[in-house]
């Protein structure tokens, strides 16, 4: 008796589905570029709300004649890598305790900044902190929970906007003291109380901003320019 194996074609997965961005979707491509997607994803989102066609074999070709069509147009517009956008979001959502010496003096400088974001999980390969006020020094017991506004850049072109909160520490227990303001996450008072404001990473197309560049005043004068 000779066997023979069956294919049944309705158990096999049809796989991904491939199709034409009408625009920029997060996460998955540019205007114009033609992906392979979950079928499920591409008839539930992509092409029931037109942010995607069916890559046809008449799509494809109407479309690139529009890409080409709008090729200066494309060229011209500003697009963040998406890497840079997700960790933006994480590390916006953060807030950092900047852990400061009870009994030695410091000078809250991006070194400190750095240690601490370390500890937070959060690796700086190179030194591109900038704080907002560069004259906090210690110890000082009032400045405890202090929050206060710094933003780190990365690769040279995108920078993050972080909320620290100065934290005494001591190798002597019995010094240690806890404040409530220093286990919770801050309100819009507490915020307002140190004059921090919501804002939004910044993106620069050219990897420009180096260690002399002006993050601080820029980043005040956007807030400025959002009033």
């Amino acid at each position: 008796m000779k066997l023979e194996v069956v294919e049944i074609e309705d158990l096999k997965s049809p796989g991904p589905l491939k199709v034409i961005l009408l625009k920029d979707v997060e996460g998955i491509g540019n205007q114009f570029d033609v992906v392979e997607v979950n079928r499920r994803l591409a008839r539930t989102n992509l092409l029931l709300t037109q942010k995607a066609a069916y890559a046809s074999p008449f799509n494809l070709q109407y479309y690139a004649e529009m890409k080409e069509k709008m090729k200066d147009e494309l060229e011209k517009r500003i697009r963040i890598p998406y890497d840079y956008i997700l960790l933006g979001r994480e590390l916006i959502k953060k807030v950092i305790s900047l852990r400061v010496s009870m009994e030695n003096p410091w000078l809250l400088d991006k070194l400190v900044v750095k240690a601490s974001l370390r500890q937070e999980g959060v690796e700086i390969i190179d030194d591109m902190i900038f704080l907002e006020n560069k004259n906090l020094r210690g110890p000082n017991i009032e400045l405890e929970a202090h929050l206060l506004r710094f933003y780190v850049v990365v690769c040279n072109q995108y920078i993050i906007p972080m909320i620290g909160r100065i934290c005494h520490t001591s190798s002597d227990e019995s010094k240690q003291v806890l404040y409530p303001e220093t286990t919770r996450m801050p309100t819009k008072e507490d915020f307002k109380k140190y004059g921090i404001v919501e804002e939004q990473p910044y993106f620069t197309e050219k990897a420009e901003i180096l260690e002399d560049f002006d993050v601080v005043g820029l980043m005040m004068q956007r807030r400025q320019d959002n009033k």
